[in-house]
């Protein structure tokens, strides 16, 4: 048990130093995603805007962008952040190779809030959580509230 243990922690520690990924990120499940965009297109939305707070390697956000795409979005504009210098870059790198002409995706190093903070009103039509969906009262909470006007995933 304790090689096996030490084998992990090796792996993620040298995927981090190559910068190509990052420990697990919790968060919604692409099942949950493709559920939110299906009822987005069923309300009549063709176009879709998707936050995803603490991104990580941009996974996450690519994988909600390339569902979009399937369900018929026409455009899909996509804005991550993350804290990681590392992360960033490499979300940058994959998205710049899996560039298409529908999809327009940025990351940022930010936290949460500052990029909560420079969204305007009702910005977001879906907003992906790595961790629970926070107290509606709480800053974080408030400032969700402010900038989507759909559907809100956190953490299953």
């Amino acid at each position: 048990m304790i090689h096996r243990s030490a084998s992990i922690t090796h792996f993620w520690k040298s995927a981090r130093r190559a910068g190509t990924a990052e420990a697990p990120r919790h968060g919604p499940s692409d099942a949950r995603i493709a559920s939110a965009l299906r009822q987005l297109r069923d309300e009549g939305h063709r176009a879709v805007r998707i936050l995803d707070l603490d991104c990580g390697n941009g996974e996450r956000l690519m994988r909600a962008a390339a569902l979009a795409r399937e369900l018929g979005f026409v455009a899909i504009e996509g804005r991550g952040a993350s804290l990681s210098v590392r992360c960033i870059r490499h979300a940058r790198r994959e998205a710049a190779s899996q560039a298409h002409p529908s999809t327009g995706l940025q990351f940022e190093i930010a936290d949460p809030m500052a990029l909560l903070a420079s969204e305007h009103d009702g910005a977001a039509d879906l907003v992906l959580l790595s961790d629970a969906m926070p107290y509606p009262a709480s800053p974080l909470g408030v400032a969700l509230a402010r900038v989507c006007i759909g559907p809100l995933l956190g953490a299953e």
